[in-house]
């Protein structure tokens, strides 16, 4: 069993605790927690009243493992976004695998430095991005990388389904400022976009970000944000997101060259071109004489099971990933995850570069490159990145 402590017991954290201990993941067994808030309390009262080791911080948590006194092989981070990295960069140097919630961190410094922890350690690093377990979003991969419909022209995504009323962002002590949250929706809600954005379309080479500041809220961060992004080889996009719309809407368009893809509803409906035409769509632009006929597109439809258990899924790729890497063990093929893996946590420092980028394109009112991973422009990144949050910072 992999011994598994929880640190970071607010909303998400309780509901890892409490799967782990209710026996819902294969392979991982509730070890220590940090301390419980009053309102979750109940969720673990069986493992609470048999004695589960409580510890006021992480740092008391880790001491106890330096010391002995706590045995442990992982760990869940579901701390604010800050503390990501101490967390885990400290349980990587005691040998524990680890498991984070998103984002890495605040800034990409964070994330990289996570890395390098996790291939010293050679331990597990996972990242909580559970969108990746939907089969809408695991087909819709499939559909841009099969070459099927030749190469992405234009993506839009309009996500206004993260709606939060006020009191959300009052039930924490360290949500709605820059100095303790580091950011609104983009750094809060919009790392799973982000991350299927690039898992799916690729990596944007540039972007230009328009974040506007408690425009629906009394907080200090954005709550409303209009990106427009541009890849290498041409294709560019728009991204736009808020917590004050409703309605909420969640439709992502990718025009192909030889299709449209809508992902909405639960749905994708894919308009086909070239059983229209007989040709592909540029040799029909190129050559058709009808000056103002439309392209209507063959549609059909799919509609992809739901994943009813999504984080249940992410925590046993992890468990399965985790007992794979014990002494002795022999590959468990997937295991009880059904051969799903959590994405890896280097995967984090991907999603986390394109909203540094958003954040600082929008205080500098500019469009930003973004830097090769490992480059120097990444360093340099950082450092411009950094500056302009600490000045936010500073003012509060």
């Amino acid at each position: 069993m992999i011994k598994t402590a929880v640190i970071g017991m607010g909303n998400m954290g309780s509901k890892y605790a409490s799967m782990i201990q209710d026996g819902k993941i294969h392979g991982l067994k509730l070890a220590a927690v940090t301390r419980t808030k009053p309102q979750f309390q109940q969720l673990l009262a069986p493992s609470l009243d048999a004695g589960l080791p409580v510890f006021e911080t992480a740092d008391a948590l880790f001491e106890a493992v330096e010391n002995g006194g706590l045995k442990l092989n992982a760990v869940i981070i579901a701390t604010p976004h800050y503390s990501h990295e101490k967390i885990a960069v400290r349980a990587f140097k005691n040998g524990l695998h680890v498991l984070c919630e998103k984002p890495s961190g605040v800034y990409s410094r964070q994330a990289r430095n996570m890395e390098k922890a996790a291939d010293d350690a050679g331990k597990v690093f996972s990242m909580v991005f559970h969108f990746r377990t939907m089969p809408i979003y695991k087909d819709l991969k499939k559909l841009v990388a099969c070459g099927k419909y030749g190469k992405l022209k234009k993506m839009r995504w309009l996500i206004t389904d993260w709606y939060r009323p006020e009191g959300y962002y009052k039930t924490s002590s360290w949500h709605s400022s820059w100095k303790t949250d580091g950011g609104g929706v983009i750094l809060n809600q919009c790392p799973h976009n982000l991350d299927l954005l690039q898992w799916i379309c690729g990596m944007p080479s540039r972007v230009q970000g328009f974040c506007h500041e408690g425009k629906y809220h009394d907080i200090e961060m954005e709550d409303d944000v209009t990106v427009y992004m541009e890849w290498a080889d041409g294709a560019t996009g728009t991204f736009v997101s808020s917590t004050g719309d409703a309605p909420g809407v969640n439709r992502l368009e990718l025009f192909m060259d030889e299709a449209l893809i809508i992902c909405e509803n639960g749905k994708l409906r894919i308009g086909e071109l070239q059983q229209e035409m007989g040709k592909t769509e540029a040799e029909y632009r190129r050559t058709c004489r009808e000056f103002f006929k439309p392209i209507k597109g063959t549609w059909h439809e799919i509609t992809p099971p739901e994943e009813k258990s999504p984080y249940e899924k992410l925590l046993q790729g992890f468990a399965d990933e985790c007992e794979d890497t014990a002494p002795g063990k022999s590959s468990t093929s997937g295991g009880f995850s059904g051969g799903f893996a959590a994405p890896d946590g280097r995967e984090g420092r991907k999603s986390l570069l394109i909203s540094n980028a958003i954040y600082l394109s929008s205080w500098k009112k500019k469009m930003i490159e973004l830097p090769e991973i490992g480059s120097e422009e990444e360093l340099q990144f950082e450092k411009a990145f950094e500056s302009e949050l600490n000045k936010r910072c500073a003012e509060t």
